[in-house]
């Protein structure tokens, strides 16, 4: 088989990762570096292609060879968050820093853009959720905010699409991830001309999107001498929106209908359907329709993941003095069993960042006294509350879903990296009523790699894929109690 790089950056950390569907090695592990300057939050992205350019010379240097005649790496591919982006001039140079999803700017957006259009309008267009993190929102706000920047700027790429030019000096907007926006059209399969016209965004800006799967272009031969390349290696628009590729990575029987958490920072649950599914539930249910790799569309809802037990997690970690297991504290959570307070994580108080003079963990213990009537003592009851949240939410979004589609979904299937919480997995499926099967915890990488192959010619299909990684990868169930 052959081998391709997969670079997987998550919202909090990123892996360049080298394999097929039967095997894979992590290379490279890094922190995603964002940054907080003057009260914004900025992602380092320099930082980050540093690290990607380091972890495709360990790549060449274990697997490539040094020649076209011992070529061994068929292909590189780029997933990353959701949502954010970059505004380039005319000769492709950055304008302005990088914002971070979660930066205040957009707090006073979402109002301000429905008094331009109309809340329904834009879902009626988009399908997409609302969450003041959007695209939209984001753009709207540096507009406002630096309209003299704005109007220097030539290009829109999110941030695997900037990557993927770095790589090959190509500009190429990807499917899965222009989706995301709430500035795509999913219903025309091209960006909102009512949208953008609305809010004044230039039409020019936004660029030709490109399925997943497109090959963008060979690494430019600056990068390719630096990472030691010393051949033609394609890098491929995969499923440039880290759920996109990860949903493709989904062990499900091919035709059985199912929904899937890809859980994370985030946890985004859903289902597969050829087409988008815009009505008046999916409206009042918040529901949003993203692209998939096969062109189709994932309807889904982001619920906030992992992220409130990584920020507790941080905290504790800078008070002891040192790194805290992510196991060790799943056990003590475990040990502790349930908790009388269960928070919900949609509360738009646990999006941000904990500060010093506002921890995650206050944050947690003030929603708890104001809803429940009682705080969490320990550091086990904080995580139980946190858990048992998520997995309420999960019944829930799994019930609107019922709602909307007017179908019973018997298996739920967890991917990613939050698929390893065993506590979390048996508390969904108490909660649910469900059997949740989990795994692949690489489910992200394991769907770049799979968009390449098939872009290759190695495999014809997702579903091919689908059967290799459910024969090479760890599958657990969970049965409801």
């Amino acid at each position: 088989m052959n081998t391709y790089i997969a670079v997987d950056l998550g919202a909090s950390n990123g892996r360049i990762i080298a394999g097929n569907l039967s095997s894979m090695e992590v290379l490279r592990r890094f922190p995603t570096y964002s940054v907080k300057i003057h009260g914004s939050y900025y992602w380092d992205l320099q930082a980050i292609f540093r690290e990607i350019l380091e972890g495709l010379k360990e790549a060449f240097r274990r697997y490539g060879g040094n020649g076209p005649e011992s070529r061994v790496i068929s292909g590189i591919g780029i997933d990353t968050w959701g949502v954010d982006y970059v505004l380039t001039d005319k000769n492709g140079e950055l304008i302005g820093l990088p914002y971070h999803y979660r930066d205040s700017r957009t707090d006073n957006a979402m109002e301000e853009v429905f008094s331009i259009l109309p809340a329904d309008t834009i879902y009626r267009e988009t399908g997409i959720q609302f969450m003041q993190i959007n695209t939209l929102f984001q753009l709207y706000s540096f507009k406002r905010d630096h309209p003299e920047l704005f109007s220097a700027a030539r290009f829109y790429l999110s941030i695997p699409d900037l990557l993927n030019y770095w790589l090959t000096g190509i500009m190429k907007n990807e499917y899965s991830h222009a989706t995301t926006t709430q500035l795509f059209n999913p219903s025309i399969g091209s960006w909102s001309g009512t949208i953008l016209a609305a809010l004044d965004f230039p039409r020019e800006m936004f660029g030709s999107i490109v399925p997943s799967g497109t090959k963008i272009g060979d690494l430019d031969s600056g990068v390719a001498a630096e990472v030691g390349a010393g051949y033609s290696v394609p890098v491929f628009a995969v499923g440039c929106h880290d759920t996109a590729s990860a949903v493709a990575a989904v062990p499900a029987e091919e035709e059985k209908e199912f929904i899937y958490i890809s859980s994370g920072t985030w946890s985004l649950l859903g289902i597969e359907t050829p087409r988008p599914i815009i009505n008046d539930d999916s409206y009042r249910f918040n529901f949003t329709n993203e692209g998939s790799v096969t062109g189709g569309i994932r309807f889904l809802k982001n619920i906030m993941g992992m992220w409130i037990f990584q920020e507790c997690k941080k905290e504790w970690d800078t008070a002891d003095g040192t790194e805290n297991d992510y196991g060790d504290l799943v056990e003590k959570a475990r040990r502790q069993g349930e908790s009388k307070c269960t928070i919900d994580p949609a509360d738009n108080r646990f999006l941000k960042p904990g500060e010093p003079d506002d921890p995650m963990t206050g944050r947690i213990r003030a929603y708890c006294r104001e809803h429940c009537g009682c705080e969490p003592e320990t550091r086990a009851e904080l995580m139980m509350s946190i858990f048992q949240g998520l997995a309420e939410a999960y019944r829930n979004t799994i019930e609107s879903v019922e709602t909307i589609t007017g179908t019973r979904f018997q298996d739920v299937h967890i991917i990613g990296g939050g698929s390893k919480n065993k506590l979390l997995s048996q508390l969904a499926a108490d909660k649910t009523g469900r059997r949740v099967v989990t795994g692949p915890v690489e489910a992200t990488a394991l769907g770049n790699i799979m968009v390449q192959a098939i872009a290759a010619g190695e495999i014809d299909s997702v579903s091919a894929g689908r059967r290799q990684i459910m024969q090479s990868e760890e599958i657990l169930e969970f049965q409801p109690r």
